[in-house]
């Protein structure tokens, strides 16, 4: 005779169970605002060692926090204002040489089987309507990105009251890991916020270097804007996939007003300088760095993608590393 087995659930269990799934449900109806929060949590892990100094200086913490966010609020308006207005008079540079630009390119599209058409204006018109509908486009996109003016400022405020209060990130991170107690989650603790600043220095670099190789590629092939054009690539490799590729648009179309070989040996110089920073350049500063092999880099950053889109994607390596961090002091007290 087989015996039977019976699934014996106890009403207290089926009520964990539920009030679990309930919990998941609830997690993902607030997504967008946990995103928010994580973000000002990490801007104020950032800040934190800033913000300490000036402490340590006798300056009061409120006075502390205030200058330090003011200054990256001035700092960034700063940036904005050097980047913006170089940006927009080169645009109208670019849309009144739309002419002349079709003009030059005429014969070069002929060369390669494709008739330029007959009419300029007609041509021009049915340019500038695209270019309206991309630049539409890709504004969107960016805005959509990062959640609007509402959000960016959502997260800017969050960051300061969470920095204001010494040690919430000790209480958040201590009521996550109760088990971490003392000297222990001291340790702990510190190294997240060296992890997650390390992290943000990693991103810095590769800036850094996307803008100075871009700035002399372009140098090299005399393209007319370089130094404007490998700012704004440096500033749009923080932005991952979208930033990237509406520098490599822009690092295109500009130099395509005087020259095609110009424009094409420009693109795969900035094609051949995102590889060697995406694919050498930011796993070895982040193994270095934040301590997580390229293997763990790339999937960490395709799993918070997965599960968190843009925002898991940003956010996926210092996450991870501040996880492995954790995990291995809870594997210490085990031993």
């Amino acid at each position: 005779m087989k015996s039977e087995r019976i699934l014996d659930l106890s009403w207290d269990t089926i009520f964990k169970i539920g009030a679990f799934l309930f919990l998941i449900y609830l997690l993902f109806l607030v997504k967008d605002i946990l995103i928010l929060v994580l973000f000002a949590f990490l801007l104020s892990f950032l800040v934190e060692p800033a913000i300490s100094f000036l402490e340590k200086r006798g300056i009061s913490r409120g006075i502390s926090t205030l200058c330090i966010y003011l200054s990256i609020f001035f700092l960034f308006g700063t940036l904005t204002f050097f980047l913006v207005s170089p940006l927009f008079s080169e645009s109208q540079k670019f849309i009144k040489s739309i002419p002349e630009y079709f003009e030059k390119i005429s014969p070069t599209l002929k060369t390669f089987g494709i008739l330029a058409s007959e009419n300029l204006e007609d041509l021009l018109k049915t340019f500038q309507e695209w270019l309206i509908r991309a630049s539409k486009s890709i504004f969107s996109a960016i805005f959509a990105i990062f959640g609007g003016i509402f959000s960016t400022l959502t997260v800017f405020f969050l960051s300061v009251f969470i920095s204001l209060e010494k040690g919430i990130g000790e209480k958040v991170i201590r009521f996550l890991f109760p088990q971490l107690k003392g000297e222990e989650f001291l340790g702990v603790f510190e190294n997240c916020q060296k992890k997650v600043s390390a992290w943000f220095g990693a991103k810095i670099l590769g800036c850094l270097f996307v803008f100075f190789l871009t700035l002399i590629s372009l140098w090299v092939f005399k393209v007319e804007y370089s130094f404007s054009l490998s700012l704004l690539a440096g500033f749009l490799n923080l932005i991952p996939i979208l930033g990237p590729l509406l520098a490599g648009a822009l690092i295109f179309l500009i130099p395509l007003l005087s020259s095609l070989q110009k424009a094409i040996f420009s693109l795969l110089a900035f094609v051949l300088i995102q590889i060697i920073e995406g694919n050498i350049l930011m796993p070895i500063l982040t193994k270095k760095i934040v301590g997580l092999s390229p293997f763990f880099t790339l999937l960490s950053v395709l799993i918070g993608g997965k599960i968190l889109g843009f925002w898991g994607m940003f956010f996926s390596i210092p996450l991870t590393a501040m996880i492995i961090e954790v995990a291995k002091e809870l594997s210490k007290r085990r031993e």
